[in-house]
């Protein structure tokens, strides 16, 4: 079994993996509308591999965007032809400069109030974000499960999410050296809470940095995660497989494949 919360399939093609891992549990997760459509196409549909729907920050650079009233419309358009599991990924980014603060803000609780409308889990971004991010969990949009993924935050923030009720993801970058803040962060996550993901293509964790990543890696977060919470890893792995599906508010004895439900 292979847990992956947060993988970008599109994205992997493009870097030349196709194939993913027969026994692969996990989220493909969109980074903009039309990638829902495009993943549901290309995806195995008789596997546990679930589809997000969603817009970050970065479409506020494109040619084509209107406004975050006009992305959300897109993306309810989208889900309403091709069901999505979770909404996300979106967020606030101030690393890159996309559109405006006010705008990032903007398209983030939008996309929070569709999740809480349409009973979805959220997934959000956060880079360079604490305090944006404090703001908006602390807005009252917030009415779903949401998990803060690839968190590359410290303690407080992890605190912070924890006591608003989220769940925290894990990517390989907490195998690298200077990232002792997120090591700090996953010693404290309750065994409820923690999940694991490789956002791949990207971050792949030591002793594959440098590589494309994928969700075979995430054994090397694995091994992180249970060395510094002293954890064994196959309980870890069952633990973080039983929270994947509480945050996508499925229940794994009774979860009919995606290739039966959708017949």
């Amino acid at each position: 079994m292979i847990i992956d919360s947060h993988f970008h399939p599109l994205s992997m093609a493009k870097r030349g993996i196709t194939e993913l891992p027969e026994d692969l549990i996990g989220i493909a997760v969109a980074t903009e509308p039309g990638e829902t459509e495009r993943m549901t196409v290309m995806l195995p549909q008789d596997r546990r591999i679930f589809i997000s729907a969603g817009a970050g920050p970065w479409v506020l650079n494109e040619e084509l965007f209107i406004s975050p009233e006009d992305e959300i419309e897109k993306i309810r358009k989208e889900i309403a032809e091709y069901p999505a599991d979770a909404i996300g990924e979106c967020g606030i980014d101030n690393h890159w400069k996309y559109g405006t603060p006010e705008l990032q803000m903007e398209l983030f609780l939008r996309e929070a109030d569709l999740a809480a409308e349409l009973d979805l889990p959220l997934i959000i971004h956060s880079r360079d974000a604490d305090n944006e991010i404090a703001e908006a969990l602390s807005s009252g949009h917030f009415r779903a499960n949401a998990v803060m993924h690839c968190f590359s935050s410290g303690p407080d923030m992890a605190r912070f999410a924890l006591d608003k009720g989220l769940f925290i993801s894990f990517s390989g970058n907490i195998t690298y050296k200077g990232n002792e803040a997120i090591r700090q962060a996953a010693m404290i996550v309750p065994d409820d809470r923690i999940l694991v993901e490789t956002d791949a293509p990207y971050l792949a964790p030591i002793p594959y940095r440098g590589r494309p990543n994928r969700p075979e890696y995430t054994e090397a977060t694995l091994e992180m995660l249970a060395s510094l919470r002293h954890q064994d890893k196959n309980e870890l792995k069952s633990l973080v497989a039983d929270n994947l599906h509480a945050f996508l508010k499925r229940d794994e004895s009774i979860r009919k494949l995606r290739s039966t439900s959708e017949n």
